[in-house]
């Protein structure tokens, strides 16, 4: 459940216009049947197309006050993306929450360049995760700090600054690998498990 909510925290929604509504929406349709499996559902994926990413996109849609309001009580909110905080989550589960919010709103990849002191081309792993929130942005960077020592970062900006990035280098992207996808860990985004591997 942690995983859910970090990844709902990421890619989801909540509205309660008609009826109590709680979204979660991946172009990775099978991240979506483990979440479904998680919860006990049985409710069907649609596929819609996305017109602000020009893509399609598979969503998970529940009809459920008890949901809705579980996740007001867990840090949850309407209109997220700009205002969310980070919750309380027990240390014990912090691997996993962290986890679903890097599958929803995180990257992990290699970039080459020329290095500038010898001239040689050189590869090097790094990994970001995006918001438009500082404050949750922040939060975590302090968490991971305090946790696993990962470098104090100053946040970059895109989208016109609509959206903060927390990157980080080589050895602490291993760090932090290590610490989400722990061996047998029980649901998680298979193809950034593998890079992780």
């Amino acid at each position: 459940m942690a995983y859910v909510l970090g990844f709902w925290f990421a890619d989801g929604y909540m509205r309660k216009e008609k009826s109590y509504r709680v979204v979660f929406s991946s172009r990775d349709k099978d991240i979506l049947l483990q979440i479904r499996h998680s919860l006990n559902s049985n409710h069907p994926l649609r596929e819609y197309f996305h017109k602000k990413g020009k893509s399609w996109v598979w969503q998970l849609n529940f009809c459920s006050r008890h949901l809705y309001e579980g996740l007001l009580l867990r840090g949850g909110m309407r209109c997220k993306s700009h205002l969310i905080g980070f919750p309380n989550i027990p240390r014990n589960f912090l691997p996993d929450f962290i986890r679903g919010y890097f599958d929803g709103d995180g990257s992990v990849f290699y970039v080459n360049y020329i290095s500038t002191k010898n001239h040689k081309p050189r590869r090097e792993l790094r990994s970001n995760f995006t918001s438009g929130s500082r404050q949750f942005l922040e939060s975590l960077m302090n968490i991971l700090c305090k946790k696993l020592a990962l470098s104090i970062k100053k946040l970059g900006s895109y989208n016109r600054g609509g959206s903060l990035k927390l990157g980080y280098g080589t050895k602490d992207t291993k760090r932090l690998l290590e610490f989400i996808y722990y061996q047998s860990f029980p649901i998680g985004l298979q193809r950034k498990a593998k890079f992780a591997e």
